[in-house]
């Protein structure tokens, strides 16, 4: 059993990430409920659910429990030690995974202005968080780098945080704006 004081588990960058991820799901969830398009409504449902999931990803370590779990199955099949070309075909399959799905995001939501920035911060999180999980040293030396008591890892969850945030809202006050002029 992992035991921890509550620094150690509250840190600057649990405690950031928690927070952005909380406010993106909260901005979510207003917008869900706020307004009158049903489409819009279920894509801000949606997109809520995922950063509440990565929230509390980041509350209860789950990335980092699923690594275990992968490499202590790769150690026992013998595969730990060749990993290196596995993770970079990971990485090269999940960036045209990422850049496909931001192609049919923008192009699905052309009618919801803001939608496809939104959706775009929502799948910059789950590239994150698999990049954890495929954990290659190249790209976890990059992330886990410190620039003052966050790392650069906090400071892409702020930036596809506020993605998600300023997509969503703008894309409800814009349904919200149609829906008053027609």
């Amino acid at each position: 059993m992992d035991m921890r004081t509550a620094a150690e588990w509250l840190n600057p960058v649990k405690a950031g990430g928690m927070a952005v991820y909380l406010v993106a799901a909260a901005s979510c969830a207003a917008t869900a409920v706020r307004t009158a398009n049903p489409r819009l409504s279920r894509l801000a449902a949606l997109l809520g659910l995922i950063q509440a999931v990565l929230l509390l990803d980041i509350a209860f370590d789950w990335r980092w429990r699923l690594y275990d779990w992968l490499r202590g199955e790769a150690v026992a099949w013998h595969w730990y030690e060749e990993r290196h070309w596995p993770q970079v075909v990971m990485l090269v399959l999940l960036a045209a995974a990422l850049i496909s799905a931001v192609i049919a995001a923008r192009r699905r939501a052309r009618s919801f202005p803001g939608a496809a920035l939104a959706v775009e911060g929502t799948l910059l999180s789950v590239g994150c968080w698999m990049i954890e999980v495929i954990s290659l040293h190249a790209t976890d030396s990059l992330l886990y780098h410190h620039v003052g008591p966050l790392m650069v890892i906090s400071l892409v969850w702020l930036l596809a945080c506020a993605m998600v945030t300023a997509g969503i809202l703008r894309a409800g006050s814009r349904a919200a704006a149609a829906a008053a002029l027609g």
